[in-house]
């Protein structure tokens, strides 16, 4: 077995472990600044404290008090708490010890559920991600979350006096082994998602209809499940 994988769950099994230790959450700063670099099974140089002010979050969950499934590609599982998902470099990282995270290798993850929300690992342009389980009925439906970081400048023309994490999605549809990516236009979904049952005419008059937004989370499962129907 590849000694990377070996380590992934040696970790893992003694993990549990790490998770029952109290953590001060209020001295973990999730900021970009000397951040460290990252092997693929490593344990990270932590955080250090902020210089400016920070807006918004490199994290998918807002705090660290989550729970965790990981489900193996050897099928296993494994129970975490105090775990999250890193937007910016796209991995699965859990609080070990005060102010400390570790950054989980993807290669042998299958699944990741934290409080009941669904992650999956799929491999596109090449490269191994998480996706997020967003709809799932009759249609599979997955989102990629991923965030930019853009430093403070004291330029007038670029009037950013914080730090900044945008946030930013893709949807895609997984049908049959693979990932097809979406566009949410009315024009370009609408089309998508026409068939036999259901035409692109009748998608468009039940958004304008019921005043949809497709950039709506709750909007845009309404749409979901009306062309899954």
């Amino acid at each position: 077995m590849n000694k990377k994988i070996i380590l992934l769950l040696q970790i893992l099994c003694v993990f549990s472990s790490f998770a029952q230790e109290n953590v001060n959450e209020s001295n973990i700063n999730t900021t970009r600044q000397d951040y460290g670099k990252y092997a693929q099974l490593n344990f990270g140089l932590g955080f250090v404290n902020k210089k400016t002010k920070t807006e918004g979050s490199a994290y998918y969950f807002d705090n660290w008090n989550t729970e965790g499934l990981i489900y193996t590609k050897d099928n296993k599982r494994y129970k975490i708490k105090k775990v999250n998902i890193n937007l910016y470099d796209n991995t699965l990282e859990a609080i070990y010890d005060e102010g400390s995270v570790f950054s989980f290798g993807t290669n042998n993850l299958l699944k990741i559920v934290i409080n009941k929300k669904v992650f999956r690992v799929f491999t596109i342009d090449n490269k191994l991600s998480i996706f997020e389980l967003f709809f799932n009925n009759r249609l599979s439906i997955y989102r990629y979350n991923s965030v930019s970081y853009y430093k403070n400048s004291p330029n007038p023309m670029v009037n950013r006096s914080a730090n900044k994490y945008i946030k930013k999605e893709k949807y895609y549809i997984y049908d049959k082994g693979r990932l097809t990516k979406i566009k949410l236009s009315n024009k370009f979904f609408s089309k998508f998602f026409k068939s036999e049952i259901i035409s692109q005419e009748s998608i468009l008059k039940f958004i304008k209809k019921n005043k949809l937004s497709l950039k709506k989370d709750t909007d845009l499962i309404k749409v979901l499940n009306f062309v899954s129907k």
